[in-house]
């Protein structure tokens, strides 16, 4: 037995216009709104995406930076150590040091700023 398709008729083997039109009424309704959707939320989305990313990498950045010095800095502890002057424990000539880099990056970049 064979299933007939109630909106094909006997003779034809394509619905009448009449009879499709809900469906193509729904099909293009279904079209606009998807390329309104893709033209809208499509950029938004990305554009939000981006920024979470660059948020999240700009976190990573900072907490690297920090721990970074950190680590600078512990070590210079460490090898002043085993300067004559200093003895074991005393960070002052670490902070010396690092200070005066700061203060060289510090110059460098006010030399480079454009003049008001």
């Amino acid at each position: 037995m064979v299933d007939a398709d109630p909106l094909v008729s006997q003779n034809d083997t394509q619905p009448s216009v009449s009879e499709d039109w809900p469906a193509r009424a729904s099909a293009t309704v279904v079209q606009y709104v998807g390329t309104v959707r893709d033209k809208t939320t499509g950029p938004a989305l990305e554009a939000s995406r981006n920024v979470v990313y660059a948020v999240a990498m700009g976190l990573i950045a900072f907490v690297v930076a920090i721990l970074t010095l950190v680590l600078l800095f512990r070590m210079l502890v460490a090898a002043t150590a085993y300067l004559p002057s200093v003895e074991e424990g005393e960070s002052w000539l670490a902070f010396l040091i690092v200070g005066a880099l700061f203060l060289i990056g510090g110059l460098v970049l006010w030399r480079k700023k454009e003049p008001r």
